[in-house]
């Protein structure tokens, strides 16, 4: 943006006088005078003072008749300015940052007598700060967000416990931006470009081998539906053959009654009928029908093994369904027994760690109980008011011993140090008394005399 607040400056020439031969008043002309904008006021300099016109004053008036200096001052609520400062990086490049402050002008008068320019008030006010500078050190530019938000957080608290104080001029901290740099902006592009390259050669893999594994299963049906066709084009080859041996065995049978009863069981009658047909003999015509008895007979028992496998296949089909259920049930209830196990053992290693929790804390509060009394006794002892205490050594010694404090000596109360022997007891320590140890102490009055 243009220079902020003091948006034109101009040295006013003396104003001349007007009228026929120069007789008349000085005044000026509104041409001789820059124009305002509407959130614009017009700052003269008048003898040493500054006059700020918000418009009540014409060309014609003293002050500006008299002023050599006008100015045109901003007076825009909440204008925003943005100012630019690098800090360094780990790496010895830097981050730009780009800060904002919202801006506002109190005092025209001032900000022209200042020569007030908002950019560099701003980034003087930035530079005092000693610690934004050296807060990206220990970033790269990969670490670009880490540093965008440390850096915002910097400067918001920089401007709450410091704020701004610049006379004419109110600011406020409205945000920070840290542009990428190109050749991070290049970097990430290129890896983001890779990372898309490897996902197309990877779909391109996953959808080959999707078609190949479709392709491989259309040649599974295909060639299961194959040996299904050839399966029934067999079974209808074979039915077609028993049929047309059961309509020839049906067709001699019905030749065969018919000559028994033309001729009865008379063998002469059978042989010249066969003999007026043109057929065979006799003879021939008893193996045909021995022939034709054992065929039916064959015939019969195919039949009878043929229901004899259907009923095995069913019987196994069926023992395996029971197999297959008996076998899952049984999984089931072994599943539902070891997550129940496992819950009642969580529980069990829940109480104990709970209870072990208790003897710590248990242990902890006894051991702080006896270290005051320790110090109790020892300031007695270094202020010299021992002889008016009647210590219990005996008791003293058995609670340390019970706590487990004495590791090898505890220090008594006058300085000595007595060695205590840390004695370990056939209970475990977690199971004694909640009672807090006491030391017995008894203080004498010491006679006045």
């Amino acid at each position: 943006m243009s220079a902020y607040p003091i948006v034109r400056s101009e040295h006013l020439d003396p104003a001349a006088r007007r009228g026929p031969f120069g007789l008349g008043r000085k005044r000026r002309e509104h041409s001789d005078l820059p124009k305002a904008g509407a959130h614009e006021v017009w700052v003269y300099r008048v003898d040493g003072r500054y006059v700020v016109n918000h418009g009540e004053l014409s060309p014609r008036d003293d002050d500006v008749v008299r002023a050599d200096l006008v100015c045109l001052v901003d007076r825009g609520d909440g204008v925003v300015v943005t100012v630019d400062l690098t800090i360094p990086s780990a790496d010895g490049t830097e981050f730009a940052l780009r800060v904002s402050f919202s801006c506002t002008v109190l005092d025209p008068a001032r900000v022209v007598r200042d020569n007030l320019d908002a950019k560099a008030a701003i980034l003087a006010y930035l530079r005092r700060d000693s610690k934004l500078g050296h807060l990206a050190l220990n970033y790269r530019m990969d670490d670009l967000t880490q540093v965008r938000n440390d850096v915002a957080a910097r400067i918001r608290a920089y401007a709450e416990v410091k704020p701004p104080v610049i006379h004419g001029l109110m600011l406020s901290f409205v945000g920070v931006e840290i542009p990428t740099p190109q050749e991070v902006a290049d970097f990430h592009r290129k890896r983001r470009d890779a990372g898309w390259d490897d996902q197309l050669r990877k779909d391109g893999n996953q959808f080959r081998r999707r078609e190949q594994l479709e392709e491989d299963r259309h040649e599974q049906v295909l060639a299961g539906q194959r040996r299904k066709g050839k399966h029934a084009t067999e079974r209808e080859d074979q039915d077609h053959d028993q049929g047309q041996r059961a309509r020839a065995l049906q067709f001699a049978r019905q030749e065969a009654e018919f000559a028994f009863e033309a001729f009865g069981e008379d063998p002469r009658r059978a042989m010249l009928y066969a003999e007026a047909r043109g057929q065979v003999d006799a003879k021939d015509v008893a193996e045909s029908m021995i022939s034709d008895r054992r065929e039916q007979d064959l015939y019969a028992r195919e039949q009878r093994q043929l229901d004899r496998e259907d009923e095995r296949k069913a019987l196994d089909w069926q023992q395996q369904d029971a197999t297959a259920r008996r076998h899952e049930s049984r999984e089931e209830r072994m599943e539902r027994e070891r997550f129940e196990r496992e819950a009642w053992l969580e529980a069990q290693r829940a109480k104990r760690e709970d209870k072990r929790a208790r003897r710590a804390e248990d242990r902890a509060d006894r051991n702080r109980q006896l270290e005051i009394k320790l110090d109790v006794l020892r300031e007695l002892a270094k202020n010299g008011h021992l002889d008016m205490v009647n210590l219990k050594v005996e008791q003293l010694v058995a609670d340390i011993s019970g706590t487990g404090l004495a590791a090898g000596s505890a220090e008594l109360p006058g300085g000595a140090a007595t060695p205590i022997e840390a004695g370990r007891t056939d209970r475990d320590p977690s199971d004694s008394d909640d009672e807090a140890i006491d030391v017995d102490v008894e203080v004498r009055d010491e006679d006045d005399d």
